[in-house]
């Protein structure tokens, strides 16, 4: 696990000063500027939703999701026939792909794509540059 320290200053407690609490908002914008001029799937809430979802799912170790909709959108304030529709465009888009289940011909599984292991390997590649401005990365 990593912690972050900011540059040049001490969190005293749980307190966050002006000035770190402007770098982290900074690098935040920031951040989202480059996932907005880089990554089409982050531009609208539903796509953003499943990338992280499917993200947190997926790293690490490359498994068969399941389709189901209920575990992709859980805790969304988005409707379901919204993120079947960005789905299917990331799917499309050649983001993920379903694959039928064996034992039931039925049912599907998402797979990401290596198209979508580079593009969050970019992004986080992206989030450490940025934020590595005002912060130290620490092994905890």
């Amino acid at each position: 696990m990593k912690a972050l320290l900011w540059k040049g200053f001490q969190m005293i407690g749980n307190e966050i000063d002006n000035k770190e609490l402007t770098s982290i908002m900074t690098d935040l914008a920031e951040l989202h500027q480059w996932e907005l001029e880089n990554s089409p799937f982050l531009q609208t809430m539903t796509g953003r939703h499943l990338y992280f979802k499917i993200a947190q799912r997926s790293i690490g170790e490359r498994a068969l999701l399941s389709r189901s909709l209920k575990d992709l959108y859980s805790g969304a304030r988005l409707s379901e026939k919204a993120l079947r529709t960005r789905m299917r465009e990331l799917e499309r888009n050649g983001v993920i792909e379903s694959i039928a289940c064996q034992d039931d011909g039925r049912a599907k599984y998402l797979m990401p794509t290596e198209k979508f292991y580079e593009a969050i390997y970019l992004h986080a590649q992206e989030a450490k540059k940025i934020f590595q401005k005002n912060f130290l990365m620490i092994e905890k």
